[in-house]
């Protein structure tokens, strides 16, 4: 089979994906429905106020959700070739390997827009109810701007990066991808977060009592009882934002690399 891209066969293989996946992803997009009308529909039947700490509420449970979402959908796309039974007739297929990894990294991409949508088609339709019951001249609310502050700039990082990171997790762990990438994950969550940060935190700054960080960029901390926060500024700042976002590109390269493996 010749490994150069053809959008034909590219094209067959998506409609055959599509085929065989299309009420999985429809019955999936039904249950973040759910999910989110628990979420978020008590609130829009008691509302009567407008409040700020709404759009934050939404913003926290919008990066939670996303993420473990997201996550399981990624450690799902690769669950074809898990076992031999199932891997060998796909990976026979005749098709090249980046048509084949293209498929599953298309339904990847295609997620976020699905999730944004959900979410805005309840969150829209929750903010309506609450909108109606506003006394006059009190402000509307919204559809949440996911690029505001609401959201935290590390909570933010997250939704970038893990779906990615749990697509290598399905490619590499044929049992129980979602659990072990997840183990894997808060490993290095916890490495990271709690121990190399912490260190560089305390190598630079004196001892005092530090309330939170965003990871490399930026230390909070107390002082005469008040509130402090410094971040990295110029070429570190650049620095760190380029190896951060230089993260997800080598998060698709090595699972594509593992991909081919499989076939081999």
């Amino acid at each position: 089979m010749s490994q150069l891209f053809s959008f034909h066969r590219f094209s067959l293989l998506l409609k055959l994906h599509l085929s065989e996946h299309l009420k999985p992803y429809l019955l999936g997009a039904g249950v973040l429905m759910g999910i989110w009308l628990v979420m978020l529909l008590p609130a829009a039947i008691k509302v009567s106020t407008f409040s700020e700490s709404i759009y934050r509420n939404h913003g926290t449970m919008f990066t939670f959700i996303f993420c473990g979402a997201g996550a399981w959908f990624a450690s799902e796309l690769f669950r074809v070739v898990s076992t031999p039974v199932r891997g060998i007739p796909y990976l026979t297929l005749p098709a090249s390997q980046v048509e084949k990894f293209l498929v599953a990294f298309l339904m990847l991409v295609l997620f976020v827009p699905v999730f944004i949508g959900v979410f805005y088609c309840i969150e829209g339709i929750c903010f309506s109810m609450i909108n109606q019951r506003l006394p006059t001249g009190s402000p509307r609310y919204e559809l949440l701007d996911l690029c505001s502050d609401y959201i935290n700039m590390e909570f933010r990082y997250f939704c970038f990066i893990t779906p990615s990171f749990f697509l290598v997790g399905s490619i590499y762990f044929a049992k129980l991808p979602f659990v072990k990438t997840a183990v894997l994950a808060f490993v290095l969550f916890f490495i990271t977060q709690i121990f190399l940060n912490d260190l560089i935190i305390r190598l630079l700054f004196p001892e005092r009592p530090h309330y939170g960080f965003d990871l490399f960029q930026a230390i909070h901390f107390v002082e005469n009882r008040r509130s402090y926060t410094v971040r990295l500024a110029g070429s570190a700042q650049l620095l760190v934002n380029t190896i951060l976002l230089l993260i997800l590109p080598a998060l698709w390269y090595i699972a594509y690399v593992r991909f081919k493996e499989k076939e081999l």
